[in-house]
C-alpha cells in the first residue's frame, strides 16, 4: 500500500512539473510579444520548442507503470492534465496579443462533440470563425465585422489547433497583421502536443468507463457513480433505485458450449445491447467486475412502482428472442429504493440480499423490497 502511495507521489510530481514546463513555455510567448523584438521572438519560441520535446514520451514513461489495472488506469487518468486546462492556458497566452477582447479554443472530441473554452469577450459572430467553410487545410484566417457600439466585436483572427481552432478577437477594426496571425499560430503549435495528450487521456477515461465486452458501465465507473447519483438524488430531494440483475444459469455456458469459446461472450455483449435500448437516457447500467452475470441499473428520479415497469421492459426484451448459440436466458434480480440512512454499500447490499431471495424463489423473477 506504502508503494502503491509513493507511485501515486511520483506521478503526481511527475506531472505537476510538466504542466509546469507548458505555463512556462507560454509565459515567454507572453514576455517575447510584449518586447515586440523579432530575433527575440524567434529565440524565445526556439527554446519552447526544446523544452516541450520528448513531452509525449516523458508523460507515457509516468503512467506506463500505472496502467496494469483498470483502477490503477483510472488513478494516473485522474492525476493528468485536462484538456479544460490546457485549453484555458493556451487561451492565456493568446490573450498577450495587442488588442485582444476575448479568445475562444475548440478541439473535437472522439465522440463527435467539441470542447471549447473562452476567455473575455467573444462575440456571437465570433464564434463561427473557425477556419475555412468547406474545412480546407489553412495557416491562419481573418474576419471583420461591420457592428455599433465601441465594445462590439469588429475583427478576429484564426488558426488550426488540435484539428480544431484557436481565434481571438477584438473591438477594433482590422486590429490583427501578418505578424500576429504568426505569433498566434507559434502559440497554437507549441500548445499541440499537451493538447494531444490531453485527448489521449481523455479517451482512455472514457475506455476505462466503459466495459469493452457489454458497452455498459464499468465496475469502476459504477464505484464512482452510486455514491454521485445518491448525493443528487439527496440534493434534489427526488427518489432513487437501484436494481441488481444476475443472469439465470450463465456458469452453465461454456459447459453446455464447450466448443463455442465465444458463446458466454457473445451473450453478455448482446445482453448490454438489450439494456441499452430498454433504459432511460438519464438511467445508466454497469457491470460488476465481481461476477460476469451481475449487473447494476441506476435509475434516478424513479420510484419502486416506476423501476418495476422499467424492468418489465427489460425482462420481456431479454425473453423475446434467443441469444445466439447460448439460447435464451433469464434473470434473477433486487430492486431497493434509497433511504435516508443509506450509504452505496448499504444500498447494494440489500440489493443482493432480495437478488437471493429471487434465486430461492424459482429465479427469472424480479424481488423488490416492498415483496418482501
Amino acid at each position: 500500500m506504502a508503494q502503491g502511495k509513493e507511485k501515486g507521489i511520483t506521478t503526481a510530481v511527475a506531472l505537476a512539473a510538466l504542466g509546469a514546463v507548458f505555463v512556462i513555455a507560454l509565459v515567454a510567448v507572453w514576455l517575447a510579444l510584449r518586447q515586440r523584438e523579432s530575433p527575440r521572438l524567434r529565440n524565445t519560441l526556439s527554446g519552447i520548442d526544446t523544452r516541450l520535446a520528448g513531452l509525449d514520451e516523458r508523460i507515457e514513461a509516468v503512467l506506463r507503470p500505472r496502467v496494469a489495472t483498470e483502477a490503477a488506469l483510472g488513478r494516473a487518468i485522474a492525476d493528468s492534465l485536462e484538456l479544460g486546462d490546457v485549453l484555458q492556458r493556451t487561451l492565456a497566452a493568446a490573450d498577450a496579443l495587442e488588442a485582444v477582447d476575448g479568445s475562444r479554443a475548440g478541439v473535437p472530441l472522439p465522440d463527435g462533440r467539441t470542447a471549447v473554452e473562452v476567455r473575455g469577450r467573444v462575440a456571437e459572430a465570433g464564434k463561427a470563425l473557425e477556419g475555412p467553410p468547406d474545412g480546407s487545410p489553412y495557416v491562419s484566417g481573418q474576419a471583420s465585422w461591420e457592428t455599433q457600439g465601441s465594445a462590439a466585436i469588429r475583427s478576429g483572427l484564426v488558426v488550426p489547433l488540435g484539428g480544431g481552432s484557436l481565434s481571438v478577437y477584438s473591438s477594433l477594426a482590422n486590429a490583427f497583421d501578418a505578424e500576429a496571425a504568426a505569433v498566434l499560430a507559434a502559440i497554437a503549435r507549441r500548445a499541440e502536443p499537451a493538447v494531444k495528450n490531453a485527448l489521449r487521456y481523455l479517451e482512455a477515461e472514457e475506455r476505462a468507463a466503459t466495459d469493452s465486452l457489454t458497452g455498459l458501465g464499468s465496475a469502476s465507473a459504477f464505484v464512482q457513480a452510486l455514491p454521485r447519483e445518491i448525493a443528487a438524488a439527496r440534493r434534489s430531494n427526488r427518489p432513487l433505485c437501484l436494481i441488481q440483475v444476475d443472469l439465470d444459469d450463465f456458469g452453465r455456458i461454456n459447459k453446455e458450449h464447450p466448443r463455442l469459446q465465444d458463446a458466454g461472450d457473445d451473450a453478455l455483449a448482446g445482453f448490454g445491447e438489450r439494456v441499452r435500448s430498454t433504459i432511460r437516457e438519464s438511467d445508466s447500467a454497469f457491470r460488476n467486475s465481481g461476477g460476469a452475470d451481475e449487473f447494476f441499473l441506476i435509475l434516478p428520479e424513479t420510484t419502486l412502482d416506476h423501476a418495476k415497469r422499467t424492468y418489465a421492459r427489460l425482462r420481456a426484451d431479454v425473453a423475446a428472442a434467443p441469444f445466439g448459440d447460448v439460447g435464451p436466458m433469464t434473470m434473477s434480480s433486487g430492486l431497493v429504493q434509497l433511504r435516508p440512512s443509506d450509504t452505496a454499500d448499504t444500498l447494494k447490499t440489500r440489493a443482493s440480499h432480495l437478488v437471493k431471495l429471487a434465486k430461492d424463489n424459482g429465479k427469472d423473477r424480479l424481488v423488490s423490497e416492498d415483496d418482501v
